[in-house]
């Protein structure tokens, strides 16, 4: 079939006809839709920032919280009250049993374990809730006895801050499987947010006789 020189300028005429009615209302409510979707989104995103930065705020300021904890808690035996051989306090009354290291604020979480060396050691980790009126926050205050002797000169770690001064933190420790205590901090932060902070105590028949 030959095709001749008119046939190629009306199949050119045709390629380059551009769009008709129909094809431009359909293209332009296309972009119209694409437009309010981005547009709800972009104010979605707007609105929920703040609240996402909130959290990771509260996520950082938590984190020296959960280091610490776990190193103290896979550290000292499960007994609750505390015993001779050490244990957990949550006694929030200010005795001396619960602030061996001398520290500010209210007692949260007591935990004393004893090393066995050439003079038995004892260690505390006291962590305790300061408080200015404007904002709470977590210490962990430090310190260890040798025999008998006096407890040394505490260290001090600041774990977390920015907490609602209105709430004071909740430590709950319960047994569970094992022999093994679960400690969780209950955490409110100045931005609404809450936080709870997990870990668990290791089985005393691992390191006792």
């Amino acid at each position: 079939m030959d095709v001749t020189e008119s046939d190629l300028v009306v199949s050119q005429r045709q390629v380059d006809r551009g769009f008709n009615l129909i094809e431009v209302v359909i293209a332009t409510s296309l972009i119209g839709l694409l437009t309010t979707v981005m547009a709800a989104a972009i104010v979605v995103s707007l609105r929920t920032t703040p609240s996402t930065e909130n959290r990771l705020d509260d996520a950082r300021s938590t984190r020296a919280l959960a280091t610490w904890l776990s190193h103290d808690t896979t550290s000292a035996p499960r007994f609750l009250p505390e015993q001779a051989q050490g244990g957990l306090n949550l006694t929030t009354t200010d005795t001396g049993d619960n602030n061996d290291c001398g520290g500010e604020g209210t007692n949260l979480l007591h935990l004393q374990w004893t090393e066995a060396a050439f003079q038995n050691t004892t260690h505390v980790a006291n962590y305790r809730y300061v408080s200015d009126g404007s904002e709470g926050e977590i210490r962990r205050y430090a310190c260890s006895a040798v025999g008998s002797g006096a407890f040394s000169a505490p260290s001090v770690r600041l774990l977390t801050s920015r907490l609602d001064p209105a709430q004071t933190p909740v430590v709950v420790a319960a047994p569970s499987t094992g022999d093994v205590t679960s400690v969780t901090f209950q955490l409110a932060g100045k931005s609404g947010e809450t936080v709870a902070i997990e870990t668990g105590s290791r089985n005393p028949a691992d390191f006792f006789p």
